[in-house]
């Protein structure tokens, strides 16, 4: 009697369940992308179209082609295991990936390529052909309607086509087809930024690769503002005999970026959800922030933090690397260590993310002089206005108003200090509120002629320019605009070519 017998997936019932692994249209073209990289492509090139309610889209490029062995092997469900010894710059991980990322956004996948030599090899899975037969029957030949759209392959030396048709999970059934068309072209927006992202340090690097969407080239996103010279790089960490290297980056407060870059820098999740951690396997982006699965919520105060972790392609078991190659979980050895660098990270980005900028050169002075204290009663925070700042002090001396008027006031506008307005407009439009630019908060003359009054005080008791600037520049709100210190600076100058010797 026979120990085992055979028993094969049944083709139509598992092609059903491969579409269902969880790629949407960015994840599903990345997959595509990282076989091209495999091949050695300088030019990858992604078009669409509506095609007369007949999409399609084509991802082609100048790699090294494939031989009718290595195509037919290809277009094979599983046709590396993840197990294998793989070559070090190899993106695969299941040998799954194109097909599973194709499925899931099309029925009808042809994959026409080219060698050096001139040869072409060309199949094509047609799910429908599968669903009818119950077979893995591979097509040796592109559908009829697909020939015009393989041409381009024909004028380069070495390449490949990947062409998708009958996209029966890139637009659901929708019947406004104005609006279908609209929703399939925008979705291509999302692609463009999940592309720059993930593959960033390929588009950018030394080994430069490029990625095209259309006439349009791909720009690599800058996850660490490293062009910025405020971002901070912390020290690197190696592990395992330097085949796992960890950088934690700070990066800017917002006061210190650009409106540019405080726009890019918020990624395609926004500021909170970019803080932590960035996988990459052989460069190539698999996770995009947050704090894997260590228990850290990430944050507003934390959202500065941003850590790279380079891992090897033979580090795919122990990551977890998930088929859609969007999903890491580190391995237990490393978890302390992991966590420990994410936590000063955090430390270091909660420091320069509450960080008060002050304008000018002298920012060594203990100010004691904040036009608000922050109090602690109880288990709340209250704001209250300080009485003993010299700006206020001297204003109320200048009116003379009886201490309940005084009294009534601030307490008035102590109690009606919207707290949580400010929060949410905060988080909303990061630190909207502090900062501004020179040109939205000019200070009124009166304040700067009394910022000038104090100053003098200061250097007829006989302190230096530097002594009684330095006193005067840390009192709010002399500290908050630029023109303060640069109508202090001119007296000082005026005073020094008054006293200069005159040459004779």
């Amino acid at each position: 009697m026979a120990e085992y017998e055979e028993v094969p997936p049944k083709a139509d019932a598992m092609v059903a369940s491969m579409r269902a692994i969880g790629y949407d249209l960015p994840m599903a073209i990345a997959d595509v992308i990282d076989n091209s990289i495999y091949a050695k492509a300088r030019n990858i090139q992604i078009d669409y179209e509506w095609g007369d309610e007949d999409p399609w889209i084509r991802i082609i490029d100048d790699g090294r082609g494939m031989t009718n062995d290595e195509l037919r092997e290809a277009m094979r469900l599983g046709s590396k295991g993840p197990n294998e010894i793989r070559d070090p710059e190899d993106l695969g991980r299941f040998g799954l990936g194109l097909k599973t990322a194709s499925f899931s956004q099309c029925r009808v996948l042809t994959v026409k390529t080219k060698i050096n030599d001139g040869t072409f090899s060309t199949r094509c899975w047609d799910l429908d052909i599968i669903e009818k037969t119950k077979k893995w029957q591979l097509r040796l030949m592109p559908p009829d309607n697909a020939e015009s759209l393989l041409e381009n392959l024909d004028s380069m030396k070495s390449g490949t086509v990947v062409l998708w048709q009958n996209l029966d999970r890139v637009i659901d059934s929708i019947d406004d087809l104005e609006a279908a068309e609209r929703i399939f072209y925008n979705k291509f927006i999302d692609v463009r930024k999940y592309l720059e992202m993930v593959f960033h340090r390929y588009l950018g690097g030394p080994t430069r690769i490029n990625i095209s969407i259309g006439r349009t080239p791909l720009k690599p996103w800058d996850p660490y503002l490293m062009s910025n010279p405020f971002t901070q790089e912390l020290s690197t960490e190696k592990y395992e005999d330097g085949t796992i290297r960890i950088i934690p980056y700070v990066l800017p407060h917002v006061s210190k970026r650009t409106a540019v870059e405080n726009e890019k820098g918020a990624g395609i999740k926004g500021w909170n959800a970019q803080q932590g951690f960035y996988i990459y396997r052989n460069h190539r982006m698999i996770v995009s922030g947050g704090y894997l699965d260590f228990g850290l919520k990430p944050e507003e105060h934390y959202k500065l933090a941003r850590i790279m972790v380079d891992i090897k392609n033979d580090m795919d078991s122990d990551w977890r690397i998930d088929v859609r190659k969007a999903v890491a979980i580190p391995p237990d050895r490393l978890r302390a260590q992991l966590e420990k660098v994410a936590r000063a990270a955090r430390e270091e980005a909660i420091k320069v993310y509450r960080a008060r900028v002050r304008k000018g050169r002298r920012q060594g002075h203990k100010n004691a002089q904040e036009v608000w204290i922050k109090q602690r009663k109880g288990d709340k925070i209250v704001y209250e206005i300080n009485r003993e700042n010299e700006v206020i002090k001297r204003i109320l001396a200048e009116i003379s108003p009886p201490e309940r008027w005084t009294t009534k006031l601030f307490s008035s506008i102590e109690r009606t200090l919207p707290h949580r307005e400010i929060v949410i407009d905060s988080c909303e439009t990061e630190d909207c509120h502090v900062d501004l630019p020179p040109d939205i908060s000019p200070p009124v003359k009166a304040l700067v002629e009394l910022c000038l009054e104090i100053y003098a005080e200061n250097r007829a008791a006989g302190r230096t320019h530097d002594e009684a600037a330095g006193l005067v520049l840390s009192i709010e709100p002399f500290n908050t605009h630029p023109l303060f210190q640069a109508t202090i600076d001119k007296i000082a100058e005026e005073e020094m070519s008054r006293t200069k010797p005159t040459k004779r």
